[in-house]
């Protein structure tokens, strides 16, 4: 797969919670992992080392906070699928 998806969605701060511990779960199994946006399911199999981005955007009427992994693929690297 090539290219991006993107998902929003209004989630309460338990379900934001429970999301990203999902994530971490996926990261800490040192094997590939599905992460779900929205109706699409997508396989990532990150490498050892990952490059790690937070941001804070601050305005007058409201924040923005981003969270972004991101890591070169390895030649033995499972070619990412999105299922519907």
């Amino acid at each position: 797969m090539a290219g991006e998806i993107e998902h929003e969605a209004e989630l309460t701060r338990e379900e934001a919670a429970t999301y990203f511990e999902e994530i971490a779960d996926g990261l800490r199994s040192e094997e590939a992992f599905t992460v779900v946006l929205g109706d699409i399911e997508v396989d990532v199999d990150p490498a050892e080392t990952v490059e790690f981005e937070v941001e804070l955007e601050d305005d007058e009427d409201e924040r923005e906070f981003e969270i972004e992994m991101e890591w070169t693929r390895g030649d033995d690297e499972l070619e990412i699928d999105a299922e519907e």
